[in-house]
């Protein structure tokens, strides 16, 4: 898994430049990283050099970096001396946490740690904006309408754990004198999202009836469960405004990213249903039930306006919109 990224690599693709922010995105290649590397670009235009990396990269813009392979890390961080660090490492879901524990402890929380430590010693004055999730809360949610930053951390799986033990070690490092903003981002969707998550696998459904490439019988999992969802666009705006701002933050700071509003997954099915027109039978399917659910979570997300001026500006249907057309205007529709 390790992938040994010589300095004489990183001087050939990364050309030093006078900028005022120089911002490292470490897990840049996914769902979210490819969505904040466009804003950041949109957002900061020339005055920010913006070094994008991922363990496997799909396009020449992106570099090869492993977030466990240290020395790799350290490496990087000398030549670019960034003054921003995103880390967006992570196991995308719950499910694959659960097959892989040992991995969701090494990229949720050993290798964050690691990097804590790094960037106090070689970069002191850097800023870590470490991405963890709104599930830490776990079962703290069904307590409240709303989890707030002061809520108690109650994860109930290996991924809400893990992503809990590495939002506290970043605590504790903050502490320590690390300039770190640890963040809490709840459910987030949007174009180019695979089928892993809920939204997607109901619109790629229905993106396939339209096709005629499967019959009108939709599968689905727990329609009872209540999320809080946002539009990705949304939630990597949130993390501009954070970069943005953040030498007029205190570190440490917890910031819930997050709508305020609970959805059922059966609001979100009836709403795509709604938008796709097309008729369909609904079936249960055991698979996609998960082992450990929370029938409710929902987030507050009044000190992120507060400090920084966000908001959520899409609405749901839109974003629901565009996760179908972007499945139907693909050339093939991805089959289970």
């Amino acid at each position: 898994m390790k992938q040994t990224l010589r300095a004489s690599n990183i001087a050939k693709s990364c050309e030093p430049m006078t900028v005022d922010r120089r911002i490292l995105i470490l897990g840049g290649g996914g769902f979210v990283g490819t969505h904040l590397h466009t804003a950041l670009k949109d957002h900061f235009g020339d005055n920010a050099r913006i070094i994008n990396t991922t363990r496997s990269p799909q396009d020449q813009g992106t570099i090869a970096l492993d977030l466990v392979d240290t020395e790799a890390v350290r490496e990087m961080i000398r030549h670019e001396r960034p003054t921003h660090v995103i880390n967006l490492v992570g196991i995308a879901s719950p499910v694959e946490a659960r097959r892989d524990p040992a991995l969701a402890w090494e990229l949720h929380a050993l290798a964050p740690d690691r990097l804590g430590h790094m960037l106090l010693a070689e970069m002191p004055d850097s800023w870590l904006l470490h991405v963890s999730s709104g599930l830490i809360y776990g079962r703290a949610a069904l307590e409240v309408d709303r989890v707030d930053e002061t809520s108690r951390l109650d994860p109930i799986d290996t991924y809400s754990m893990t992503k809990a033990a590495g939002d506290l070690a970043m605590g504790v490092l903050a502490s320590e004198g690390l300039n770190c903003l640890r963040l809490r981002p709840f459910n987030h969707t949007g174009p180019r999202q695979t089928e892993d998550f809920v939204v997607p696998a109901f619109a790629a459904q229905l993106a396939r009836m339209k096709s005629g490439e499967q019959l009108p019988t939709l599968k689905v999992g727990n329609l009872s469960a209540v999320r809080d969802f946002l539009d990705v666009r949304d939630v990597v705006d949130a993390y501009v405004k954070l970069i943005e701002k953040s030498d007029a933050l205190e570190s440490g700071t917890i910031y819930n990213i997050a709508s305020g509003h609970g959805h059922s997954m059966r609001d979100i099915l009836d709403r795509l249903v709604e938008i796709s027109d097309e008729p369909v039978t609904i079936e249960p399917d055991p698979t996609r039930l998960r082992p450990s659910d929370l029938p409710r979570i929902v987030g507050d997300a009044s000190a992120l306006s507060r400090d920084t001026g966000w908001a959520t500006r899409r609405q749901l249907n839109q974003t629901l919109a565009d996760v179908l057309n972007g499945f139907r205007s693909s050339k093939t529709v991805q089959s289970e």
